[in-house]
């Protein structure tokens, strides 16, 4: 009796707590956000499948049910639908860490399948449980597609069992350092290919049977023939696309963690990345960041008539660090889309709620991948943190009142069955019926295609879906083009001026009909027509490009940047490129060319820019792009005369004079030569003079710009070796208290190079003094470094019982060198350095470069039974983070936390911009106060490879450190700590180390006091 008594009390509170969830499942959006969803690691528990249902919220009239879970599936990551209507899903255990590449894995692709229509999966079909962190899933006609670590294979089932009896390698090997942004996201255009997304810091290089090769370096987007004859990059840029979709006009939109949440992509485009410069211009995207987290993973374009009018035509983008799916509508502003933020579709209470992946079935509901964890970030835990979950994982379906359309198996379906399908209102269903027809039918399909283009009650979207097929049949003939080019809707004719991209077609009918279409009524044909005209690099098109780019207003941002990207694209043909240099055109047309042509490698774009240069100038912030392209490209006999030319050539004032110096000077540095110095050298001078009387010690108000300005001019005077000058650059020193510490720095530097040896006792002065500043005593430390002479050397062996952080920079300028080493030693021995500051990464480093045998021996006794450094630093953020509670904010105290983030943190980042060298912060606040701690006080825990420290070894003897950006002609780029770039030739490196720490600063710890950090953490909280 008890028992019964027990069971029923336990079945009434049980149903009591349910209902207790439902309840609050319609509560207030407290429970949505807050805390619990800025923590790293969540600190909640896993919930069941049905206790995490209760906990998502969708909008009202909308239902959400589970699809399925564990332990049927695990961590799903990709979804596709195939044209039985199944859903193909991957999932990872083996995520973060990949197996070897000779090793099978343990992840799986699976099929489900919801055989009685009850909207639950409910058979599962294991087709592969031995992949390695697979992403990327595409079923299709007697196959599949799956990306597994290091290849995308191609598995082969003519039987149809769902057991592939065949697997092959299509293209691969794809480089895997970073598993959080590898090859994924796969679809079907209407054109037949598939396109894909290419992760973060990743590295590949492949090739097509057609002997055609692609090398793409992070972020991108491309496509390839499933057969695997041909791969072409159709986007470059973008810092980690983790999804794709495609509309109606057969645009193609993805979602970007770090740049833009949403973009419409423009193929061939270039987008931001954190080490990109922006050359021509950067594509547009549709909406900057509102709310989103920097962890966007999925994009679904809702084309069904299943959910309410508001919320067709919309973009679904799961949200993997807030825990919800975000929803966008958008408007046409010509040919260009502008996004706006909707309330999010889908909340959750459940912190471990991770949306992964979205996309839209056949039955019109919209699908969730969960890969439910405590743990989503990659870099910002530890990757083999225990509390990963490696087990649960859901897919959750939604749909409008359970309404739904009934999934019909296309793959037994005749032409007859499957051609009315191309008119269906569910784009999942049209692009599976194409393809069945394609792929399966095959020929026999064409003439009741041609029937439906006859039809004079075709609609539009069948229309064009039966156009692509025909295409893709290798069916297509000029009068069936001809006849959609003059169809009445203008759907029809974008699809048929794509098709002409595709199609090999006689230009001699279809160039005048493309020319014409540039004058379409309808902006989408106008836009697909311009890009056309990259295929016919002849002058009429030129011509006819810079027509459109006139009368394109700016709020068509899309077709504003196709206009230059078609004449940039053209301009890079070098026959012509001298027919363009050759011809007589307006100032208007003449200025608009010389704008792309400094992204135009070539010797004849070089004449035109530095011909045009002779009497014009380009837009103010392109000044140095021009410059430094026409000198790196001009042939070797006019190199010189152009400088004079360009020194001769008088801008409006001594900022654009100085941006054309400095492309001069980095132009010739990536062609790997040095111009005449004797001009250089005068006019250096002359900059600098020029500069440090307009911007000198003490100018006011500062700015950016100024800065920048004040820095090269002291630069310069060093370089150059202005010692008239002496007096103007002493003046950043000793007004140090009111300059900033980096140009107080610079002018040491410049006073060094200029041979006077009297300045070092100064420096130490300054480093000995109590009013100098933590960053001024830093930054003038690591100038001494860098001239190690004996001077030098006496000054920073004469710093001692230092703060840590000081400590460990004198370390480090001292460790480049024997002498140095031997100091450093010395002082550990004597106590005046703790024993620790050896074992700084920094300074372990630079002391086992060139480092001798002896030495060598010495370290290791000295080091000999040091406890990690990790657990100093661990008590360090535990100590800040228990004071940190104890801090009460208020408003102006929010504004104090902005000045320690200028002080410290700006240089290298930006809130949401690509300009810092660190990534920009936007929506830090929502990773939560012990995430950013970490990242503040031990930034070298969890090391993204995107911002990893270079040491770089110089035939001269020097090191020196910085973060990696790009390689430019004959030299390399990095960054330095200061956020600014510097290059080094080629042929001056000796040796080019990765490091084991980032670039971002780790004295944090003692520079900042309890209450700066508290301030820079409240600061950063709230963005």
């Amino acid at each position: 009796m008890k028992r019964i008594q027990f069971i029923l009390t336990f079945t009434l509170l049980s149903l009591f707590l349910l209902l207790h969830g439902c309840k609050q499942n319609k509560g207030g959006e407290e429970q949505y956000t807050g805390p619990l969803f800025a923590e790293n690691i969540r600190t909640t528990g896993p919930l069941l499948p049905e206790e995490e249902l209760q906990s998502l919220k969708v909008p009202e009239g909308f239902e959400i049910q589970l699809f399925a879970s564990e332990p049927d599936i695990d961590k799903p990551m990709n979804m596709a639908f195939d044209a039985q209507g199944r859903m193909w899903v991957t999932q990872s255990f083996e995520y973060p860490f990949p197996k070897s590449p000779d090793v099978h894995g343990t992840d799986r692709l699976t099929i489900l399948e919801d055989t009685n229509g009850d909207g639950r999966a409910d058979k599962f079909t294991h087709v592969s449980d031995t992949l390695n962190i697979p992403i990327g899933v595409l079923p299709y006609h007697q196959g599949a597609l799956t990306f597994s670590v290091p290849n995308l294979y191609q598995y082969s089932d003519g039987d149809q069992n769902d057991k592939p009896e065949a697997m092959k390698v299509l293209f691969g090997p794809f480089g895997f350092q970073d598993t959080h942004g590898m090859v994924s996201n796969f679809f079907r255009g209407y054109d037949g290919w598939v396109y894909a997304c290419h992760g973060f810091t990743n590295f590949s290089s492949i090739a097509g049977t057609d002997g055609d090769s692609i090398k793409m370096s992070s972020g991108n987007t491309f496509r390839f023939r499933l057969d695997g004859s041909r791969v072409e990059q159709t986007t470059f840029g973008q810092v980690n696309p983790f999804g794709l979709a495609m509309d109606e006009y057969g645009y193609v939109y993805s979602t970007d963690s770090h740049s833009s949440p949403l973009y419409q992509l423009i193929r061939g485009g270039d987008y931001p990345h954190f080490n990109k410069l922006e050359i021509m211009a950067f594509g547009p995207d549709m909406k900057s960041f509102d709310n989103e987290a920097t962890a966007l993973c999925g994009i679904a374009y809702y084309q069904d008539n299943q959910f309410p009018a508001d919320f067709q035509r919309n973009f679904f983008i799961g949200d993997a660090f807030n825990s919800r799916v975000h929803r966008y509508s958008w408007v046409w502003k010509g040919s260009s889309p502008a996004g706006k933020s909707e309330e999010d579709f889908v909340k959750s209470a459940d912190p471990w709620f991770r949306p992964v992946n979205v996309k839209m079935g056949p039955d019109g509901a919209l699908y969730v991948a969960d890969f439910y964890n405590a743990i989503i970030g990659h870099y910002e835990v530890p990757l083999g943190h225990p509390k990963r979950d490696k087990k649960r994982g859901r897919i959750w379906r939604i749909t409008y009142k359970g309404s739904f359309n009934k999934v019909a198996n296309l793959a037994s379906m005749t032409a007859d069955e499957l051609l009315p399908l191309l008119d269906a209102d569910n784009q999942t269903t049209r692009m599976l019926a194409a393809d069945q027809l394609a792929d399966r039918v095959g020929s026999s399909a064409v003439s009741g295609l041609q029937s439906v283009l006859s039809n004079a009650n075709t609609s539009p979207r069948q229309y064009m879906q039966a156009l692509w097929v025909i295409f893709r049949l290798n069916s297509m003939d000029a009068a069936t083009i001809q006849k959609a080019l003059a169809h009445a809707d203008p759907l029809v004719r974008v699809h048929a001026l794509r098709v002409l991209r595709e199609w090999k077609h006689d230009g001699t009918i279809f160039y005048p009909l493309i020319k014409a279409a540039t004058k379409d009524p309808d902006a989408h044909v106008q836009r697909i027509a311009t890009e056309l005209l990259m295929s016919y690099p002849v002058m009429e098109s030129v011509v006819t490009v810079l027509d459109v780019m006139r009368q394109t207003g700016q709020a068509d941002t899309h077709l504003k940047y196709t206009t230059r990207l078609v004449l940039r694209n053209l301009m890079r043909h070098e026959d012509l490129m001298k027919q363009t240099r050759a011809k007589t055109w307006s100032e208007s047309d003449e200025a608009a060319i010389a704008g792309t042509l400094i992204d135009v490698p070539s010797a004849e774009a070089a004449l035109f820019l530095s011909s045009y240069l002779k009497t014009k100038s380009l837009a103010k912030e392109k000044t140095q792009l021009g410059y430094q392209q026409a000198i790196r490209f001009l042939p070797a006999s006019q190199v010189d005369a152009f400088i004079l030319q360009a020194k001769s050539t008088t801008l409006p004032d001594v900022d654009q004079e100085t941006m054309k110096f400095r492309g001069l000077q980095e132009g010739l540095a990536s062609r790997g030569g040095k111009g005449s110095p004797a001009i250089f050298e005068s006019w250096g001078k002359e900059i600098a003079e020029n500069l440090l009387k307009k911007y000198p010690a003490g100018y006011r108000p500062v700015s950016e710009e100024i800065f920048n300005q004040q820095k090269f001019a002291l630069q310069l005077a060093g370089d150059y070796k202005a010692r008239g000058k002496e007096e103007s650059v002493r003046a950043f020193i000793d007004g140090s208290n009111k300059v900033h510490p980096e140009l107080v720095a610079t002018a040491f530097r410049a006073i060094f190079k200029m041979g006077s040896e009297q300045v070092y006792p100064l420096a130490g002065q300054y480093l000995g003094a109590d009013s100098t500043g933590q960053e001024l005593r830093k930054l003038v430390v690591a100038v001494l470094g860098e001239f190690p002479t004996a001077a030098s050397l006496k000054v920073l062996a004469g710093i001692t019982k230092a703060p840590p952080a000081l400590e460990t920079l004198v370390a480090t300028a001292l460790a480049g060198s024997a002498e140095g080493r031997k100091i450093i030693f010395d002082h550990v021995r004597s106590g005046q350095y703790m024993v620790r500051t050896l074992v700084d990464p920094r300074v372990e480093e630079r002391i086992h470069i060139n480092i001798s045998k002896q030495q060598q021996k010495e370290y290791d006794e000295l080091t000999a039974n040091i406890s990690p450094i990790s657990e100093a630093r661990q008590k360090l953020i535990d100590e800040r983070l228990r004071e940190f509670k104890k801090f009460k904010p208020t408003t102006i105290q929010l504004d104090s936390g902005q000045i320690v983030y200028g002080n410290n943190c700006g240089v290298c980042h930006r809130k949401t911009v690509q300009s810092g060298i660190g990534p920009q912060l936007h929506g830090i606040g929502k990773r939560g106060a012990d995430a950013i701690a970490e990242k503040i006080l031990d930034p070298n825990r969890n090391i993204s490879e995107a911002f990893r420290n270079y040491t770089i070894k110089l035939k001269d003897g020097k090191v020196v450190t910085g973060l990696f950006r790009r390689e430019q002609g004959a030299v390399v780029v990095f960054g330095d700590l200061t956020g600014k770039e510097f290059s080094i030739p080629k042929k001056d490196i000796v040796e080019q180390r990765a490091s084991q720490y980032t670039i971002m600063p780790d004295h944090f710890g003692t520079t900042l006091s309890q209450h700066e950090f508290d301030l820079l953490l409240t600061y950063l909280l709230n963005w």
